[in-house]
């Protein structure tokens, strides 16, 4: 009987979770990033410490 309570109410509640799905489906608050600035990296970069093999 513990077991047929049990698989009852894990069925109720999937059953209740996956319907509210369609109509509130849960959102993220994630927000592109900044990226990176090539043109600022380029006018800091110091070419006469840099190694020949970094001219290619």
């Amino acid at each position: 009987m513990r077991v047929l309570t049990a698989l009852c109410a894990l069925a109720l509640a999937t059953g209740l979770f996956w319907g509210t799905m369609p109509t509130r489906p849960p959102t993220g608050e994630a927000r592109p990033g900044i990226g990176i600035d090539t043109r600022e990296i380029t006018l800091r970069a110091h070419l006469r410490d840099a190694d020949p093999c970094d001219a290619s």
